[in-house]
């Protein structure tokens, strides 16, 4: 079961007839110093408090179901303006504009990509990095997030 499967099958349950949805789960470090980060959002956006509900609920059933051994630390946060790309669907909302993908290992002697994304499809996506196309197997992404372009006014 991938990664993001296992931590649909836990969370869902918690998300069922609400107005949440589970973006994505990431996994930081190892040994003592887990973090466990969970991405939640809902149409219009999440409240500190309903985050801080979630993470009560959430927490409560990790110590149930253990899907981490040992110590850990655990965020539930939104998906804040740098969102993460977890899944096909949120690459596709992201055609267009600019993205970060860092892959689980070196292509072209690199592992770090800031570029357009120019396309995806269910296996892969495409993007355009000084000039230059790469294409990427999701499988092959470590992380993966949007860059907004966030223009700020000059006081005029």
């Amino acid at each position: 079961m991938r990664r993001q499967d296992k931590w649909q099958a836990i969370i869902s349950p918690i998300l069922l007839d609400t107005p949440f949805e589970l973006v994505g789960v990431e996994c930081v470090g190892g040994g003592k110093h887990t973090i466990v980060r969970i991405f939640i959002d809902k149409p219009g956006g999440i409240t500190i408090d309903e985050i801080a509900q979630l993470s009560r609920q959430i927490s409560v059933v990790l110590d149930v179901e253990e899907p981490i051994k040992g110590h850990y630390t655990l965020e539930v946060s939104s998906p804040g303006l740098e969102r993460p790309l977890f899944t096909p669907l949120h690459f596709k909302g992201q055609i267009g504009n600019k993205v970060f993908i860092k892959t689980s290992f070196p292509v072209n002697n690199r592992q770090n990509f800031k570029g357009v994304l120019l396309s995806c499809d269910e296996s892969s996506v495409q993007v355009e990095v000084d000039g230059q196309a790469f294409s990427f197997n999701y499988e092959d992404i470590e992380k993966a997030k949007s860059l907004p372009d966030i223009k700020i006014a000059d006081g005029k």
